[in-house]
């Protein structure tokens, strides 16, 4: 009787051999290939060895419709033309503005959200101007526009106003040593300790190193000295600018940790991101930590402007130790996209607290890294410690 071999029932036997190997050796493959063995299947094994990159976050949720210009602000006009505040409000919560228009607070009005974490964001297609003598008081600030403008003695203000740093940091110390918070630079510690190297003691650790090239984390609250109170400084809030054109600072832009006073330790510095093609100005930008019995170690500041001179002024220096004046908080870090430079300075004030320096980028190196001003920065190596000392 003949048979005819049907060439599927073959490869359908191979196939469930193969699978039968597999289930009892699933390192088959991979240990049984060898240059001068047999392999079943002749593969490249690297295909099993490239970088695996997770997936791409979910989109963040959608804003909320957009206030009104006269309705929900008390405002002069409309935001797809320009839309005029003109008296003080004081908003109860985090608010979205979004427009075709321009957008001014005329000179003294106070546009003001003083609650931790407070949130406004303002997306407009024109311009945008605080006025002479005005001010913006919130936890956190982002602003896209086509062009923006602080006129002189405005002032743009997250001190101590910090919602929640991200989880898994220690950037508030525990105990009731009145340590400072740390974030860009760590915060300092009063407290002596004669087994350690006074280095070797802080407070509130640091964070958020990955992202210092466009900072966004809150600063963190500084300890207390009581089990009773806590006189901790508030944590610096954020301040996200994404200007199109050009940008004038001649008021100040500020996101310093809260002071403590005698009995709490000052909060660190918040973050402060700037993007324009050109900013000019006589004012100040800031993200300093918080004065206290243990000062705030300083945030993080960045800058990607294509032309900038040394105006305004930017600092991210450590705040006032009252219990150790000769150790105040470790500077946070300012990064400039354009020269792809990082700048660690003080602002002249003594520590023994450091500033980490971790793992540099790969991609865009950096050209230059400034310890300056009676800094400290340590960059800690798998093999060993290195360490910079500003003067």
């Amino acid at each position: 009787m003949a048979r005819i071999h049907s060439p599927f029932h073959t490869l359908n036997f191979t196939i469930l051999c193969i699978l039968l190997i597999l289930t009892v050796n699933p390192n088959f493959i991979l240990s049984s290939r060898n240059d001068d063995d047999f392999s079943i299947i002749d593969f490249d094994t690297n295909l099993f060895h490239q970088d695996y990159s997770p997936p791409a976050p979910p989109p963040p949720p959608p804003h909320a419709p957009s206030v009104s210009c006269t309705d929900d602000l008390g405002g002069i006009g409309s935001l797809d033309s320009t839309c005029q505040i003109v008296s003080d409000l004081n908003l109860t919560r985090d608010v979205y503005i979004a427009g075709k228009g321009n957008f001014v607070i005329l000179p003294g009005v106070r546009f003001h959200c003083p609650i931790s974490g407070c949130s406004i964001i303002l997306n407009i297609s024109g311009n945008f101007t605080l006025g002479k003598d005005s001010s913006i008081v919130t936890g956190a600030f982002e602003l896209v526009a086509q062009n923006a403008s602080f006129l002189n003695n405005s002032v743009l203000n997250t001190t101590g106003l910090a919602g929640k740093p991200p989880p898994q940091t220690s950037g508030t110390p525990q105990g009731i040593d009145g340590a400072g918070g740390g974030h860009g630079g760590r915060g300092a510690c009063c407290l002596v300790d004669d087994t350690k190297l006074p280095e070797d003691v802080w407070g509130g650790d640091a964070y958020s190193w990955s992202s210092l090239q466009t900072p966004e984390s809150f600063g963190s609250k500084g300890g207390t000295t009581s089990k009773e109170v806590d006189y901790g400084g508030g944590g610096g809030g954020r301040v996200k600018l994404e200007i199109t054109g050009f940008v004038v600072v001649d008021g100040n832009v500020l996101a310093d940790g809260g002071d403590g006073g005698n009995k709490g330790g000052g909060g660190s510095g918040g973050s402060i991101f700037i993007q324009a093609y050109k900013m000019t100005g006589s004012g100040v930008i800031r993200a300093c930590g918080g004065n206290g019995f243990a000062g705030g170690g300083g945030g993080r500041v960045s800058v990607n402007i294509f032309s900038r001179h040394d105006e305004p002024k930017i600092f991210v220096h450590g705040g006032s130790s009252f219990g150790c004046p000769e150790n105040a908080g470790a500077a946070g870090t300012m990064y400039d996209a354009v020269p792809r430079t990082l700048t660690v300075s003080n602002h002249n004030m003594t520590t023994d607290t450091e500033t980490l320096l971790l793992e540099f980028p790969n991609q865009p190196m950096w050209t230059n890294v400034y310890v300056r001003n009676h800094a400290r920065a340590t960059v800690p190596l798998l093999w060993s410690r290195v360490q910079v000392c500003g003067t």
